[in-house]
């Protein structure tokens, strides 16, 4: 997938082969962070919408008002890894060619098209951040 970015990935590889070596890999990998972690694929040729690349990134612009939060959101462009990589986040997207899957944990909260799943990846943002300051 054509990505400017695309030299990042060699950091975040670079970063990957640390935590294995250190032994803090699993699907999600927990930095320890007490603020809202956001992790994405690198978008290779598994990815059947470019628009994934575009979704990550707002993505990220959306939920910064939740950066002080401790919430893991996985965003991943594929049906091959996408339903595996999520199940561990608080919240998972994964991309097919036409809709966006949104996930809680293992449970599927449903597919949307493209240009509806960030208004309903902020209702449930909101949501857990009201249901985790409930409770604390």
């Amino acid at each position: 997938m054509p990505n400017d970015r695309k030299s990042e990935e060699i950091v975040a590889g670079r970063q990957i082969l640390a935590d294995i070596a250190a032994g803090r890999v699993r699907t999600v990998v927990d930095f320890g962070l007490d603020t809202l972690n956001i992790i994405s694929c690198p978008s290779c040729s598994r990815v059947e919408n470019e628009a994934f690349v575009e979704l990550a990134e707002q993505v990220r612009e959306m939920t910064e008002y939740a950066r002080e939060h401790a919430l893991t959101i996985a965003v991943m462009g594929c049906r091959v890894n996408g339903p595996g990589e999520t199940d561990d986040a608080d919240l998972g997207l994964w991309c097919a060619p036409n809709f966006v899957n949104l996930k809680q944990g293992e449970k599927t909260l449903g597919a949307f098209p493209y240009d509806e799943i960030l208004d309903k990846l902020k209702q449930e943002l909101d949501r857990l951040i009201a249901e985790r300051s409930a409770v604390s």
